[in-house]
């Protein structure tokens, strides 16, 4: 006796690892769509285990083959051993659906649903396999039959809701999720990852319609439940509709405490869109709660002064409001310290003071200081170094910025800091006039990971491969290099009569080529008639497709900009269609996406 249990602990493993082969083995074949052998497999794995998981698999590869008839005998065999077996009444009804034979499917199917026990699993277990050959509307019946049996009249309320959703009955559904909001207001992330799902294969908007009648309705009652403001939020969000996200995010919190991160998730959305202002007012919400018991606090305190620097940048302000926005960083570093987390403050505070105040000095203090801090991590250090070659190269010092640049590209091989440093190295040499070398920079970038960065170097290495050549041409080709190292440093009075001097005297390559970059100074200095008359001269006159798909791209931005977003979506389509090959295509392809999306 003793012999045979010690026997039995060895086999055991040798069994389950037997098991564990087939099982893989099965797999392989039904991947490779070795049916047959599949299904000889999962057939001695089901009778080996009685998995319901293997039978279903089964009769998959016998489906697929078109092995009706033997799938359909060996599960009326099982059925004579188990005649309430689900899993065998399902598979079967499957078999009769795929020939056709909807009757004796539907009374198979029933059969099945009859055979619930008042058990939670056991219901769920049969809805889902409903669920899993795209049945739904016998997966509700599932549920409903459930609710029946178990005396649960609002039981399953998130998962009917959800079947309804795949059925594209989106009233139903909707009923269903403000049930289930109503009784587990916990479930609010779960129901608007569900109502995101439904909205992106809405195509004739119902989803919103229902939605907006609904909640409209909840709002007129009394004492509704706070959830549903959260959830206005979220649609509000949804429709880039800020202000009124705002407005319900202000009613949630005075219902409810410890809601301070859905003014953080409103504020980051409006930043992403350009929308300063009401993330401004979003951050401030936070701020307003004090430090107390206020896990937002600091984050709220740090993102203002981005979005506060991004809005100013937005509405090109004078330097008081960015003096003031320095003295904040400057008042926040002194608060929390120089420290890895707060690098992203520091940076901003040394672009402020150099780019905006002029005060390169100041900018390098910080970016010192900034570089000392302890336990930095390698990228970070990276990019810090990067913005200080950035301000030498804003202060003329070239070959300083070179050697950092070339450092930093050293540390960072093959990832996008080193390859940005790559580019600026090669952006340096053409300001320098060094036009060979930094198309052979460019050329290499042309591979680069990040799609800016390749584009950059794709356009840079065609505008000086064309336009090399001849001496005269070089000259002025080395005149626009120099021209351009001026926009760098902001010195756009002294740019500007060079610009117009080569689009009036040199060849149409050049020419055309400063044309966009005088339109780009003048869409920035808010003169849009003026850039605009520019680009559609470009866009109807350059003989070079890369210009003139730039200057198409670069007007659809401007109407974009504009607000006239039929003109826009024009553009931008036209981009797409004519201009497949261009590197503003799938950016072009995107932004005309967004706004469709925005109409409907």
């Amino acid at each position: 006796m003793k012999f045979i249990y010690i026997l039995f602990i060895i086999l055991i493993p040798l069994f389950a690892q037997a098991q564990q082969s087939d099982s893989q083995l099965a797999y392989t074949y039904y991947q490779n769509k070795e049916y047959d052998k599949a299904g000889q497999l999962f057939l001695r794995l089901y009778e080996r285990t009685r998995s319901s998981n293997f039978l279903d698999y089964y009769i998959i590869c016998l489906i697929n083959g078109k092995q009706y008839d033997k799938a359909e005998e060996v599960l009326k065999k099982y059925l004579k051993t188990d005649d309430k077996n689900k899993d065998f009444l399902l598979n079967l009804g499957y078999i009769y659906e795929q020939q056709g034979k909807t009757r004796k499917s539907e009374e198979y199917y029933e059969k099945a649903i009859k055979n619930l026990i008042p058990s939670t699993s056991d219901i769920k277990s049969l809805a889902n396999k409903f669920r899993n050959i795209r049945e739904y509307g016998w997966a509700i019946k599932t549920y409903l039959q459930g609710r029946e049996i178990l005396k649960q009249p609002d039981a399953f309320l998130s998962e009917l809701g959800e079947n309804y959703m795949m059925e594209r009955n989106y009233e139903n559904m909707f009923d269903l999720f403000v049930q289930t909001l109503q009784q587990k207001p916990g479930e609010i992330n779960n129901i608007t990852s569900k109502l995101s799902f439904a909205r992106s294969y809405d195509l004739i908007n119902s989803v919103d319609n229902i939605i907006e009648k609904r909640l409209a309705g909840i709002f007129k009652q009394n004492n509704y439940n706070p959830v549903f403001d959260e959830l206005a939020v979220w649609y509000a969000t949804q429709k880039k509709n800020y202000p009124q996200a705002l407005q319900y995010a202000i009613l949630l919190n005075q219902k409810i405490k410890d809601k301070e991160n859905i003014f953080i998730n409103i504020a980051r959305n409006a930043s992403n869109t350009g929308d300063y202002s009401i993330a401004a007012e979003a951050y401030r919400k936070v701020l307003e709660k004090g430090k107390e018991n206020n896990n937002f606090y600091t984050t709220a305190r740090k993102e203002i002064l981005t979005c506060e620097y991004e809005k100013s940048q937005q509405n090109k302000s004078g330097q008081e409001q960015y003096r003031k926005i320095a003295e904040n960083c400057e008042q926040y570093l002194q608060e929390y310290g120089y420290t890895p987390g707060n690098t992203d403050i520091s940076m901003l505070l040394s672009d402020i003071y150099a780019y905006q105040l002029n005060l390169p000095d100041s900018a390098n203090r910080v970016l010192e200081k900034s570089t000392s801090i302890r336990r930095l991590n390698q990228n970070t250090l990276s990019i810090i170094k990067s913005k200080r070659a950035d301000l030498l190269t804003f202060t003329d010092n070239i070959w300083e910025a070179t050697i950092l640049y070339t450092q930093i590209e050293k540390s960072n091989p093959n990832n996008n800091i080193g390859y940005e440093a790559k580019l600026k190295k090669a952006w340096l040499a053409y300001y320098a006039g060094d036009l060979i070398w930094a198309k052979a920079q460019f050329d290499v970038l042309k591979g680069a990971t990040t799609k800016l960065i390749s584009n950059d170097a794709i356009k840079m290495s065609h505008f000086i491969n064309m336009n090399y050549g001849e001496e005269q041409q070089n000259q002025d080709l080395e005149k626009l290099a120099k021209t351009e190292y001026l926009i760098y440093k902001q010195q756009i009075k002294e740019a500007l009569p060079v610009l117009d001097s080569l689009i009036a005297n040199s060849e149409p390559g050049i020419s055309d080529y400063t044309t966009l970059l005088k339109a780009k100074i003048l869409t920035q200095q808010n003169q849009y008639g003026n850039a605009a008359e520019l680009l559609e001269k470009l866009k109807h006159e350059s003989q070079q497709t890369y210009i003139r798909a730039e200057a198409i791209y670069q007007l659809a931005n401007l109407k974009r900009l504009q607000k006239e977003i039929p003109q826009a979506k024009e553009l931008y389509k036209t981009l797409v269609s004519e201009y497949p090959g261009s590197v503003y295509s799938i950016e072009a392809g995107k932004l005309y996406r967004e706004m469709k999306e925005q109409d409907v």
